[in-house]
């Protein structure tokens, strides 16, 4: 009994250490590239934000600066500062922006952790990575989003840009092409409002602060009638577990077909989908 005792016993221990060496293999193989350090000086600074920097568990203190050529993060201390990054226009992938939070989207893969960095003997930990683009959340801690900030960014980013903070503080600005009032649904609740389509973007404006959305034609992904009192915008924004996120409009009078022709026309001839027609299935009524 003894004998089969110790023979177990060295089998689990050498189950554990062949175990621990596929792990740490496979963390040297896919363990990120350092990160690269902030170059400010090359890049002039527009706006300078202090910001707490969401992590998967807790969060730093930093400084988010939006510069002339692209977004930059400082972390404010020494264990921060692993996190300080800095991403040209072209590194995003697409920006949520609200009056205090900035939802950054950049190609690059995700680190996953397998052994954390305050382990004994671990080197600073082991990682790898996954999938092809990572989330950046940065709340600010003073101050807050200005509309000239979005229209800045409005007017060189070329990537898909949704916002709350309304482009120069302006929701009647541009040519009109017609508006309908809508109750936006969430999942739980929703709020009422206009949708008001323009000669060159769709805004949401909403009775509840910090809920309206402003969209360029080439931040929407898709648009289609639900039903004769409901209407879908879809865009590019992230939400977990599907292709892009879905707004969802109850339409307190119906959209006519020439009002719907000319929505289409906008986003689909823009070269934002490779569909053909406008899906209208009966001439209006006089």
């Amino acid at each position: 009994m003894a004998i089969i005792k110790k023979i177990l016993l060295q089998s689990l221990l050498l189950a554990v250490l062949l175990c621990a060496a596929a792990a740490n293999s496979l963390a040297q193989e896919g363990a990120s590239t350092p990160t690269p350090s902030p170059t400010s000086d090359v890049a002039t600074a527009l706006y300078i934000y202090k910001v707490a920097h969401d992590h998967r568990i807790g969060k730093g203190d930093g400084e988010l600066r939006i510069t002339e050529a692209g977004i930059e993060y400082r972390g404010a201390s020494a264990d921060e500062e692993r996190h300080s990054r800095v991403w040209r226009d072209e590194d995003i992938k697409r920006l949520e922006i609200s009056k205090t939070e900035i939802r950054l989207t950049s190609y690059e893969a995700a680190r996953i952790p397998l052994i954390p960095r305050k382990v004994p003997y671990s080197k600073g930990g082991k990682d790898v990575r996954v999938g092809s683009e990572r989330e950046h959340i940065f709340r600010l801690t003073e101050g807050e989003i200005t509309p000239e900030v979005t229209q800045t960014l409005l007017a060189r980013f070329k990537r898909p840009l949704a916002t709350s903070v309304i482009p120069n503080g302006d929701m009647e600005s541009g040519n009109l092409l017609f508006e309908i009032p809508v109750f936006h649904r969430r999942r739980a609740g929703g709020e009422s409002g206009v949708l008001r389509v323009y000669e060159e973007h769709v805004l949401f404006a909403s009775e509840t602060n910090d809920s309206s959305r402003y969209w360029r034609y080439a931040d929407i992904r898709d648009i289609g009638r639900l039903g004769r009192y409901q209407f879908e915008v879809a865009t590019y924004e992230r939400q977990f577990a599907a292709d892009g996120k879905s707004y969802i409009f109850d339409l307190k009078r119906p959209m006519t077909n020439t009002e719907y022709e000319m929505f289409w026309t906008k986003v689909y001839e823009s070269g934002q989908s490779p569909r053909l027609r406008p899906a209208v299935t009966r001439k209006e009524r006089p």
